[in-house]
């Protein structure tokens, strides 16, 4: 599902990193590297911080920069924390040497939370997210632009969060980064993709229903407790996703603009960016690109709030039980 070794490693990062510093028990946050002097404080890490671990000048959109970060011995790389002051999260990482440069962006939420009796919402999202932004409205523009540059690009659907990673030719971060973060800023949602889109998550679940493994996943999943969102059928179906129309959405495109609104927030958002620029042209880059982010957007909705499961989210997390093809 992951082709290409800086995206497997931004991924790795990006999902590493989230898990680092989301509900830490203070006990473990104590003894966390980026504990130090009171820097992470509930999972996060405190404004004040900042000039404890760091003297670089950021921009005014950064509200924290760390880059006293425990690294190998024998690791080139350069790393740095940044926290944009919207609370997005993103770890910076700087190779010179690299000839690929890779993104990887966690959103903390899977289908654990899909809304009761509409199974799949989570990852009919993450289909929908590629599928044309404000600036960039052809569906396959990101594709084709990391494609010709020699480039990959996929995502996926956990239990407790969805990602979304790309490699592409080193030279070409810049303006693949900024197409990457269109996705968040201003995506389309257009009812016309969605409609094709169903049949392209159902095609996802019939293939599925040949792989042993999934199936016994899913026998796993549907014995066990009614009441904990473990329970749930992740991938969806043209069965399961035509439930939204019944809680009083006209077109499923407007569920999916919901849970986009409801759970794509910057707080929610863990960001990896690998490239050969420095940290400080790095740290540029994710501004430029991710600082307007303010999650949800202005898309109208047109529909009732969707709910989540009476449990909430609780246990596991990251497992990929879903994506595109």
């Amino acid at each position: 599902r992951v082709s290409g070794r800086p995206a497997m490693f931004c991924a790795i990062a990006a999902a590493a990193f989230a898990l680092a510093v989301r509900g830490l028990p203070s006990a473990s946050r104590a003894a966390h590297p980026l504990a130090r002097g009171g820097a992470l404080r509930g999972g996060r890490l405190a404004p004040a911080a900042v000039r404890m671990v760091s003297t670089v000048a950021a921009p005014d959109d950064v509200a924290v920069v760390v880059d006293d970060i425990t690294r190998p011995a024998l690791d080139h790389r350069q790393y740095r924390y940044i926290e944009l002051g919207s609370g997005l999260r993103a770890l910076l990482i700087s190779d010179p040497r690299t000839d690929k440069a890779a993104a990887a962006l966690e959103v903390q939420a899977g289908h654990f939370d899909d809304p009761e009796g509409v199974a799949g919402l989570a990852h009919f999202t993450e289909h929908m997210m590629f599928l044309g932004t404000e600036s960039y409205p052809d569906e396959q523009a990101f594709k084709d632009f990391i494609t010709r540059y020699g480039g990959s690009s996929n995502a996926f659907t956990g239990m407790e969060s969805t990602g979304y990673h790309f490699g592409v030719n080193a030279l070409q971060l810049a303006p693949a980064l900024d197409r990457f973060a269109s996705f968040f800023r201003e995506p389309l949602l257009r009812e016309d993709s969605a409609r094709r889109e169903m049949q392209a998550v159902h095609s996802e679940f019939q293939r599925n229903l040949q792989s042993d493994q999934r199936r016994l996943f899913q026998l796993i999943k549907s014995t066990s407790d009614t009441r904990h969102p473990f329970h749930k059928f992740s991938t969806g179906s043209l069965e399961t996703l035509s439930n939204l129309e019944s809680l009083g959405y006209s077109s499923p495109h407007l569920a999916v603009r919901a849970f986009y609104q409801s759970h794509y927030t910057p707080p929610k958002m863990t960001l990896a960016v690998l490239g050969k620029q420095s940290l400080a042209e790095l740290t540029a880059l994710v501004t430029t690109a991710f600082g307007s982010l303010g999650g949800g957007g202005s898309i109208p909705v047109g529909g009732p709030a969707l709910g989540t499961s009476a449990l909430g989210r609780a246990g596991g997390g990251g497992i990929p039980v879903g994506g595109p093809a």
